[in-house]
């Protein structure tokens, strides 16, 4: 039976932060995917302005740098009456702040390659199949091998940073249904697309879910739809086929790909939102999506999944020094990533209302976000560099929803 310290499932943002810090303190890592790179991804493929300093502590932006990424200024927010609320982000330090744009087709393969160089061993095509335990323990995992055969890994710690369809957290039995939003999602790639604003994304809210548009290196733009399960009755089925449909229901788009060329396939996922019970217990830990996700329409998905590889890395590897991933000796994670995520998982969800209900967006379109003030700390906090408790203020919303 093979033998290693610590099993990273996924090879995704997440996955590879955590293998790439893990490996880096000196610990025997190995990384599993089942895909094989590049592969496309159902992603927004948009960063809140966060991530640079996040990939800065990681040791990666140099690389991330020559890879060319779209810098934007902010986010145009077009309500379903036409309404447009500019969210644009606010300079620190006399340092302008910028979003970023890179497609997973470049930005995965981009991490992997750091964290073989900090000595990790990559296996793609490596496909979980179920979790070895003792008891309650994680002490493994079992990987299909190519006869179909279970091929078992054991490990002192197993990191389940595979998703929202997570593996590991449906073992260990973290996972748990979110009853709202339920939302599906779906990505293309186009060239050619007319009349995007330059330096600046677009959000097109509709009564049945948003559509996003954002320039990707190379004057490709991504465009990804976040369908409302409850309302959206389409016709069809299949990724492609719903795309395409929906599109009709967005107009203002689909008139800009008259001439544009769709050069990839159409990827979905559903439903986005994902909760968990817990994100760590004895020999394992959660991070990335598959330790819980809410909605990609503020956009921290990917600087999330970095900065968790962050946090469970520095607590993974004091345990591992103090005899092993136990439950006791890996909670702090689970405290640490409360207190970094807890209050912008608030924000996120009061957000979540107004798109939910745009006659709530509308109202606030009308009112307190056409206020520069209000539009400034809102996108600071949404741009994960500002403390997300001052926007959860009840004074904050009044100003939102005042004349």
């Amino acid at each position: 039976m093979e033998q290693r310290e610590v099993v990273v499932v996924g090879g995704g943002p997440a996955g590879a932060s955590t293998a790439a810090l893990l490996a880096r303190n000196g610990h025997d890592v190995l990384l599993l995917d089942k895909a094989r790179f590049p592969r496309q991804k159902a992603c927004s493929e948009y960063a809140s302005p966060a991530l640079i300093d996040a990939l800065d502590r990681l040791g990666v932006r140099p690389a991330y740098e020559a890879e060319g990424p779209v810098r934007l200024r902010g986010m145009n927010v077009l309500s379903p009456e036409g309404r447009e609320v500019r969210i644009e982000y606010p300079q620190t330090g006399g340092s302008a702040r910028h979003a970023l744009t890179m497609s997973r087709e470049r930005l995965d393969p981009l991490l992997l390659r750091h964290a073989r160089g900090c000595g990790v061993e990559v296996r793609e095509g490596g496909r979980v199949r179920s979790l070895l335990c003792d008891g309650d323990a994680v002490r493994g995992v079992e990987v299909s091998g190519p006869d179909g055969a279970g091929m078992p890994i054991r490990s002192r710690l197993v990191v389940g940073a595979d998703g929202l369809h997570s593996v590991v957290a449906r073992e260990v039995g973290a996972r748990s249904e979110m009853l709202w939003p339920r939302r599906l999602g779906l990505v293309g790639h186009y060239e050619s697309v007319e009349g995007t604003a330059e330096g600046y994304g677009e959000m097109h809210v509709q009564q049945w879910g948003y559509c996003g548009v954002a320039a990707l290196p190379n004057g490709l733009t991504s465009i990804g739809m976040a369908l409302d399960m409850r309302r959206y009755r389409g016709r069809v089925r299949g990724p492609e086929a719903m795309f395409e449909e929906a599109l009709g229901m967005f107009p203002s788009i689909r008139a800009r790909l008259r001439d544009a060329r769709r050069i990839s396939p159409v990827s979905g996922i559903g439903p986005i939102a994902r909760r968990v019970r817990r994100t760590e217990g004895d020999g394992w830990a959660l991070a990335g999506d598959a330790a819980g996700f809410t909605d990609p329409f503020t956009g921290e998905g990917i600087y999330r999944a970095v900065r968790s590889g962050e946090l469970l890395a520095g607590v993974a590897s004091s345990a591992l020094r103090n005899g092993g991933a136990s439950a006791r000796g890996l909670a702090p994670y689970g405290q640490a990533r409360r207190e970094a995520f807890r209050h912008k998982a608030l924000v996120v969800l009061l957000v979540q209302a107004f798109v939910s209900y745009p006659v709530m967006l509308e109202f606030a379109a009308e009112r307190g976000l056409r206020r520069p003030e209000v539009r400034s700390l809102l996108s600071a906090v949404l741009g994960d560099y500002q403390d997300a408790r001052r926007v959860l203020r009840p004074g904050f919303l009044l100003d939102v929803l005042r004349p």
